[in-house]
């Protein structure tokens, strides 16, 4: 059986203009929500993994393998210019602010992963 699961099922860079527009804890929350399908994007392209492995036999697999992790990392070019912009208007502190909660965050998840898996 081969299940392509698509991993970046939300591409799409919260709208700067959007962002503007809204209250500091509106901004937080856009920034919040945008990590989670991040989040979310990153389970999806594991599954495109496993799924790559388990189906090594399957002749396209390579091929979609390929054109996924291609998008994936089209995705993250784009993010150099949404930074710039960011940067331009002056929401980049507060924009790294939360990056720096979330790397708390995903640290504490990599902890207890590391916990878990040494027993």
């Amino acid at each position: 059986m081969h299940i392509l699961y698509p991993i970046m099922k939300n591409n799409r860079l919260p709208s700067i203009s959007d962002i503007i527009s809204e209250s500091k804890e509106e901004r937080i929350i856009y920034y919040r929500k945008f990590f989670a399908e991040l989040r979310l994007n990153r389970l999806h392209f594991q599954l495109t993994i496993l799924n790559y492995f388990s189906n090594l036999d399957t002749p396209n697999n390579s091929q979609s393998f390929t054109k996924e992790l291609e998008n994936y990392i089209s995705f993250f070019k784009k993010m150099d210019s949404w930074l710039e912009t960011l940067k331009i208007k002056g929401l980049y502190p507060e924009f790294q602010e939360q990056c720096l909660d979330e790397i708390k965050a995903i640290e504490q998840i990599i902890q207890s992963y590391e916990g878990k898996m040494k027993n």
